[in-house]
């Protein structure tokens, strides 16, 4: 993810985010290993998500960032915290 052009990259190929989507992997790209609980997250979104319609967007997000979404490596969950972006190293 190119957080100045705000492009989410597969290879060269340039993976389509929804505004959603790209509103939630601003907040967490801007803050790598931080943990934002569901509420931090919909708040910071400036819109009105409910918690519940953030796990529905990281659902999503994980499809298209991760090889296997049902085992993240990048977008992971911090049991009983949130959600946290753990990029490459």
């Amino acid at each position: 993810f190119d957080p100045k052009t705000q492009n989410l990259f597969q290879g060269t190929d340039v993976v389509y985010l929804t505004s959603a989507e790209l509103m939630l992997l601003n907040i967490l790209a801007l803050e790598p290993f931080k943990t934002f609980s569901r509420e931090d997250l919909a708040d910071k979104c400036g819109v009105s998500l409910s918690p519940r319609t953030i796990d529905v967007q990281i659902t999503r997000l994980r499809k298209k960032l991760e090889d296997d979404a049902k085992t993240p490596q990048y977008l992971r969950t911090i049991r009983h915290k949130g959600y946290a972006l753990w990029p490459d190293q």
